[in-house]
This record gives C-alpha cells, sequence and structure tokens, in this order.
C-alpha cells in the first residue's frame, strides 16, 4: 500500500479526508434536524469538542492496552498512539450529559443518533489510513482471506508475511454499520444503540485477529475488548432509556 500520497503522509490523509467529510456530513444532518443556523451551529460546536477531548480517551485506551507505567498524565499527553474505542466511549457518555447541562432538554438521543453517523464513517478512513500505513495488523497467517504487504519500500509496513486482515475486516464491519444505521434513521429508529453493540462486536472479534505483540492481557483479553464490552453495555443502557422515556 502506499505510504504516501503526493507530498502527504497517507495515514495523514486518510484520517483527515474522513475528518472533514464527516464534519460536512453531521453538519447537513444537524441542520436538517432542526433547520435552525443558530442551533445546528451550537450543537455541532459541543459535538465537536466533545470528539476532540475523546482524543484523551483514545490514548488511555491505548496506553493502559500496553501497560504503559499505568501513568496516566504521561499517557493522555503523549503525541501518538490511540485506540478510536476509547474516542467512541468518551462521546457515548459525555455528549448526553454536557447537551443537558446546555440544552437542558431530553432531546439529545436524537443528536446523539446522528453523531454515532458520523463515528462510523469516521472509522472507515480510519482503517483505510492503517492499511496504507501498514499499523494495527494481524497475527501471522496464511490461510483463506490473508493479506500480505511487498515491502518495497512505499509502504509503511516493517514485515512482508501474510497476516490476518484486521484493517479490512473493520473496514467492511463499518461500511456494514454505516448502511444500517442510514436504513434505521429512514425507518425513524434510534441510532445510537445498535452503533455500540454494532461497534462493539467489530472491534471485540477484530482484537483477536490482531498482533498481540507486548499487548497486556488480562484473563485471556486485552484493555481494548475490555472497552468493547463496556460500549457494549453502554449501548444496552441507551436502547432501554431511549425505550422507558420514549424520546
Amino acid at each position: 500500500m502506499l505510504q504516501t500520497i503526493g507530498t502527504m503522509d497517507s495515514y495523514y490523509f486518510f484520517i483527515n479526508l474522513g475528518s472533514v467529510l464527516g464534519s460536512i456530513l453531521v453538519l447537513i444532518l444537524f441542520y436538517q434536524k432542526n433547520h435552525s443556523f443558530q442551533k445546528t451551529a451550537a450543537v455541532y460546536l459541543l459535538a465537536l469538542a466533545v470528539l476532540e477531548a475523546g482524543m484523551f480517551a483514545g490514548r488511555l485506551v491505548r496506553g493502559f492496552s500496553y501497560g504503559e507505567e499505568w501513568n496516566l498524565f504521561q499517557i493522555i499527553t503523549q503525541p501518538n498512539g490511540n485506540h478510536f474505542i476509547g474516542r467512541v466511549l468518551f462521546v457515548m457518555w459525555c455528549f448526553p450529559v454536557l447537551y443537558r447541562v446546555i440544552f437542558r432538554k431530553e432531546k439529545w438521543l436524537e443528536y446523539l443518533d446522528l453523531l454515532c453517523i458520523f463515528l462510523a464513517f469516521q472509522h472507515i478512513f480510519n482503517r483505510i489510513a492503517c492499511l496504507c500505513e501498514g499499523c494495527c495488523m494481524g497475527k501471522p497467517y496464511s490461510g483463506i482471506f490473508a493479506f500480505q504487504y511487498h515491502v518495497d519500500g512505499k509502504t509503511g509496513a516493517g514485515f512482508s508475511y501474510p497476516v490476518y486482515p484486521t484493517q479490512i475486516f473493520e473496514i467492511l464491519c463499518m461500511i456494514f454499520l454505516l448502511v444500517l444505521l442510514f436504513v434505521l434513521r429512514a425507518r425513524k429508529k434510534h441510532l445510537a444503540d445498535v452503533f455500540c453493540m454494532g461497534f462493539a462486536v467489530c472491534i471485540f472479534l477484530s482484537e483477536f485477529m490482531m498482533d498481540q505483540t507486548g499487548v497486556l492481557l488480562i484473563v485471556g483479553l486485552s484493555v481494548i475488548q475490555y472497552a468493547a464490552v463496556l460500549l457494549f453495555v453502554t449501548g444496552i443502557w441507551i436502547h432501554r432509556r431511549a425505550a422507558r422515556q420514549h424520546i
């Protein structure tokens, strides 16, 4: 895979492309929801702030995954290394709280639903970036659907043996999940609970195929998998709350 596109690192190119296109998409969706420039701008800025702050939660998940001294300050301030599930968890927990504090209404779930579309969309580009960079690869594997880089100086992969296609697996899962979310939206169903559970299952299964070299395992599971379980439970909570309050 290409490590650069023009003069830009392909990893950052695709992540930034996903962020830009996803931001435009969610802005349009927010406006379609309320038809108010003022309300759209306010909720959009809140969502953006929560997403940016969620970066530190992503760093925590990644740092704990490798047992990096368990120094919280060091982990959240390091410039590199994060896992998107940490950001997803942060958004699921913090956006509803901040929305109610600022707007004092129970309509937070309708906007969280739309924000989940962005999260699924962004993760497609996250994993395309990883595929190009040669990071987050799977364990050595030579069976059906095995993926192999050809190290020729044009890819960031430091290996040439066949591996589990973990990045491709997550890309396909996110495409399926994104389509499902749009179908549910067309049927006027809630999305956040389905997104949480779908994303959690995808990450949980993907971790079994990941190269676990240097990864901290607790009772056979990685920290990322425990985060996935927590996200799945969060989805159940959102589903029950939505059903109870008829939001």
